[in-house]
This record gives structure tokens, C-alpha cells and sequence, in this order.
């Protein structure tokens, strides 16, 4: 059975389809590839990419708080490990991964 879920712009998303999931630096627009390299410049934000078989890929969650996107990571890394199982908790909806993080939130408080 295949595990759906939403991305970032709200895409359908078979996550079997999925080779990998990756968290990418977006550097800013004008930053100087030299002062990236060099390391001189910081990130604008980060985001969990899910690549795919067809060499597409697909932004799943982004935030300028890399912490965030790694913890987003991990919630999706558990999500997935947790199997096809029915989640009464989603009531029959899709879930993002933003759907994982204010669970997550949720349940802390």
C-alpha cells in the first residue's frame, strides 16, 4: 500500500517513489559562489527535499531555522519507519510535513 503525503506546495506525493530524502542549504540569490564556498556566507534557509526515481525533486519542507528542518527530518524519518498503518489521528487526510511537526508540538504540550 502506498504512504502519501503533501509537500511544501501542497503536491500529492507517493513517498514510495522516493529514492532519498535530503536537507539542502538555500544560499541567498546574490551571494558569491566563492564566499559560499569559502564559507562566508550563511544560509537563507534550509529544506527537506525528497528526490525521486525520475531525477525530480520535490520540496517537502522548508524554514530559515536549519534546526527546524532537521528536526522536520527526523519527524518524517519516524513517520515513515512507523509503517502503512491506519492513523485515526489524521482522520482520514493526507498529511504534510508540517501535519508531523504540529503533532509533534502538540503532544510536548
Amino acid at each position: 500500500m502506498a504512504t502519501w503525503m503533501l509537500s511544501a506546495d501542497q503536491q500529492l506525493l507517493n513517498l514510495d517513489a522516493v529514492e532519498y530524502l535530503d536537507v539542502i542549504d538555500v544560499f541567498p540569490d546574490d551571494a558569491d559562489p566563492a564566499d559560499v564556498e569559502a564559507g562566508t556566507v550563511a544560509p537563507a534557509y534550509a529544506e527537506l527535499v525528497a528526490h525521486l526515481g525520475s531525477g525530480d525533486e520535490v520540496i517537502m519542507f522548508d524554514d530559515e531555522d536549519p534546526e527546524v528542518v532537521l528536526h522536520a527530518f527526523e519527524l518524517l524519518k519516524a513517520y515513515l519507519a512507523a509503517g502503512p498503518m491506519f492513523d485515526a489521528a489524521r482522520g482520514g487526510q493526507v498529511p504534510s510535513v508540517q501535519d508531523l511537526i504540529d503533532r509533534s508540538s502538540a503532544q510536548k504540550n
